[in-house]
């Protein structure tokens, strides 16, 4: 008997026994007849028979119980479906050039890697983004602190100190200016809270960039240096367009937090005009404490780096549909037993004919009608001993699959390696499973996470209440917009991660201001209408990673603007006078001037 269904039988027993006692006040002779009395049940026949009673209505209450989250979770899967779905395991993959690499290898997204342990274990990962190798590497970094040997550039008469990075080409021989150099992304490597409190320094602290090459610099402006992840093609995991952006964000921010960790720096054709092989990245700060100064190495900035999540597409076996299951069974590899899981349905094929044919999901169709009245819809159960099962629930619209054949399914999916994978140690071997020219050393920054396989089905009902009744109003509208804010990012803590706590509790305040304000589209500068978001922080608890929340909030916020309409967040911390960030006014996810 399940814990959970014993809870269910103690109930029952519980309810009847208290019943027997009741009965035995009010009818004392029938009860001493029955061998009940007022505290026990003396009869131990009637005793087995009450506990017998209680079992099969505690699995009576125990079905009627898990049909009603059955119902929501079939709603929030059709109306949200990145919310239940399992969230794999995943890393950081860093590339180290070698001392021979001459050209530029590019690495596409989606591009498998296995990565393996000592004792021959492995589990397949795959990139996110595209990745370009270039032939470079961070030789040296350095902090000066003002007087600086340099006069200072405009925009940095403030500046307290200078981290400077020098960047070279692998090869003394190699032309910079040659290189399809447009961009370079700076990934900040080493221990958590340094890098969150070194991506608060660079993020809010910055007043001038300049890349210095052959003793000239060019001003780059502060504006160069953008954050990485918030970007729409940038998520980890796949979704469907049905859900909403803000959502897939949280799931992102709150789950893959380290690839957040980096900024993109926009050289422009600032590096069409060095000669030589080597240049100078310099980045003016306005404050630098001395601990991090004295912390701060080329071993905490990385070139190339990006996210790793074990999903891999695969072909289930075939699935023989005869009509007369409640649900049918998802083997994705027979030979595997219970280490594949499956993540997502991609598509399902009806190969039993000649040609195949496509079936949607229910309620799945567009505006073109399918060729096939049957439908399916996913059912996934996580056991007690930790399987995840799947399987397909079929419905015929045309109802005719009481007189017709059995049908042969197919079934495309992605799917995952679960728990297996984070059970790999960061010194894992990484090896690519096609056939690229990769001239660097792979190693992972970081053990694979733990996956987030099942969700408390008691939040459920909360969860599809809370994402039916989601918008700019619903938050800031409310009595409490601090606490209905709190409640929804805490859904997106699948993991329940001290340091997602720690950012969410830190809200302590939110305000509203109606604005007009000029912005300027497609060239042209006219009036809208739009909403001004003041946020306070406490930043007490923060420990690194403040500047990172307010790029968060920014981005999230900026889902909510309507049409014709913008929205701009400003950030205050708590017990401290101005403005800790102002964002630029944003209409979705772009910037307006």
């Amino acid at each position: 008997m399940s814990d959970t269904f014993l809870s269910y039988f103690e109930q029952e027993l519980r309810f009847i026994r208290e019943e027997a006692s009741q009965f035995a006040e009010r009818h004392p002779g029938a009860a001493r007849s029955l061998g009940i009395s007022k505290d026990s049940i003396d009869d131990p026949q009637v005793a087995r028979l009450i506990e017998s009673v209680a079992l099969l209505n505690g699995k009576l209450q125990h079905r009627l119980d898990e049909s009603f989250p059955e119902l929501t979770e079939s709603l929030i899967s059709l109306l949200f479906p990145h919310y239940l779905r399992p969230i794999p395991s995943y890393s950081m993959l860093d590339f180290e050039m070698n001392d021979d690499a001459n050209a530029v290898h590019q690495i596409p997204a989606g591009t498998e890697f296995e990565v393996r342990d000592e004792q021959g274990e492995s589990a397949a990962f795959r990139t996110t983004e595209n990745v370009d190798l270039l032939p470079l590497q961070i030789e040296q970094v350095s902090v000066a602190f003002a007087p600086f040997e340099q006069a200072k550039p405009r925009g940095a008469e403030n500046a307290k100190a200078l981290i400077e990075l020098s960047i070279s080409a692998m090869d003394e021989g190699i032309e910079l200016s040659e290189l399809p150099i447009d961009m370079l992304k700076l990934h900040l490597k080493g221990e958590t809270h340094f890098a969150l409190r070194l991506y608060d320094l660079l993020s809010q602290g910055v007043s001038q960039i300049c890349l210095c090459a052959n003793g000239e610099c060019t001003e780059l402006g502060r504006q160069a240096m953008q954050p990485i992840g918030f970007d729409v093609e940038e998520t980890i995991l796949p979704y469907q367009a049905a859900s909403f952006g803000g959502f897939k964000l949280l799931t992102e921010f709150f789950m893959f937090s380290e690839r957040f960790n980096g900024f993109r720096f926009e050289l422009g054709q600032a590096l069409k005009r060095v000669t030589g092989h080597q240049f100078k990245l310099q980045i003016f700060v306005d404050e630098l404490s001395v601990d991090l100064a004295r912390s701060l190495s080329a071993q905490h900035f990385s070139l190339f780096t990006t996210p790793l999540v074990n999903l891999h597409q695969m072909v289930s076996d075939p699935v023989e549909i005869d009509f007369f299951k409640k649900q049918y069974p998802i083997v994705l590899d027979a030979n595997q037993g219970s280490v594949l899981e499956l993540f997502a349905v991609d598509q399902v094929l009806d190969v039993t004919d000649a040609e195949p044919i496509e079936i949607p999901q229910i309620y799945g169709e567009k505006y073109r009608g399918a060729n096939s009245g049957l439908r399916w819809q996913l059912m996934q159960t996580m056991h007690e001993r930790g399987v995840l099962d799947s399987g397909l629930k079929v419905a015929d619209l045309s109802h005719i699959s009481a007189d017709s054949q059995p049908r042969t399914w197919v079934v495309n999916a992605t799917v995952t390696n679960g728990i297996k994978a984070s059970h790999l140690p960061v010194t894992s071997e990484v090896e690519c499973r096609e056939s690229l020219t990769i001239p660097a050393t792979m190693q992972l920054l970081r053990r694979p996470s733990l996956p987030v396989r099942s969700k408390d089905s008691n939040k459920n009902v909360w969860a599809l209440l809370c994402h039916l009744h989601f918008n700019y109003h619903a938050i800031l509208g409310t009595d409490d917009p601090k606490s209905t804010l709190k409640n929804v990012f805490d859904l997106y803590n699948h993991s329940q991660s001290s340091q997602n706590h720690v950012y969410i509790e830190s809200i302590v305040g939110i305000d509203q201001e109606q604005v007009v304000a000029p912005i300027r589209v497609s060239g042209k500068t006219c009036f809208a209408y739009g909403t001004k978001i003041t946020v306070t922080l406490d930043p007490t608890n923060v420990n690194g990673g403040i500047a990172l929340f307010s790029h968060l909030l920014d981005h999230f916020f900026a889902y909510f603007a309507g049409f014709n309409s913008f929205t701009q967040v400003d950030i205050r911390l708590e017990g401290q006078d101005g403005l800790y960030m102002a964002f630029p006014r944003r209409t979705g996810c772009k910037n307006l001037l």
